[in-house]
């Protein structure tokens, strides 16, 4: 069945054409959006870029190096409650301990500071894992019984025997169109 144009209904036949206003519109829409986001991403650019000269710009105060007061009168310290701190310190008894301490020094490991042949002293390798018996040698593991793999049945089909030899576009042609219908 066929129909001609003349048949179709208006709305189909019809084709707008878009004036200038039709694209004006949209164009202008989003070139409002473009630049605003523009301008949102500039200003905080700028204003990360402008806090950061501020920011260096701006050196913290030093820390007073002496602080200055004025000294209090000798009259104004309570000397009986200084002495009797004094005394009540003085008063209790030190713990002892139980065993003299050795030398410090000696308890202490010294480290080397001096490096050379006389003083020289193996610490060992720091990498080296423990011996543990989990390794077996090749004699001591039983030989596998290697398994045959055995074919039973070959699928052959038609195609296989065409007499071209491999490769070739005859060759290629023939198992093309051989049992084109049992496929």
């Amino acid at each position: 069945m066929k129909a001609e144009w003349n048949d179709a209904p208006d709305y189909v036949r019809r084709r707008p054409r878009k004036g200038a206003v039709a694209w004006l519109i949209p164009g202008l829409i989003g070139t409002a959006i473009m630049l605003a986001a523009l301008q949102m991403v500039s200003s905080a650019f700028l204003k990360g870029t402008a806090q950061g000269i501020v920011d260096k710009r701006i050196q913290p105060k030093p820390a007073p190096v002496a602080e200055i007061s004025r000294a209090q009168p000798a009259s104004a310290k309570d000397w009986d409650r200084v002495v009797n701190e004094v005394a009540a310190r003085g008063a209790t008894p030190q713990p002892k301990p139980a065993q003299p301490l050795a030398d410090p020094i000696e308890t202490r490991p010294t480290k080397q500071t001096v490096f050379n042949d006389s003083n020289y002293a193996p610490q060992g390798a720091h990498n080296v894992m423990p011996a543990v018996s989990t390794y077996q040698s090749q004699e001591t593991q039983t030989p596998r019984n290697k398994q045959e793999i055995i074919v039973v049945g070959k699928e052959t089909r038609l195609r296989d025997f065409c007499p071209f030899r491999e490769g070739s576009i005859e060759r290629r042609n023939c198992r093309m169109s051989v049992d084109l219908n049992g496929r």
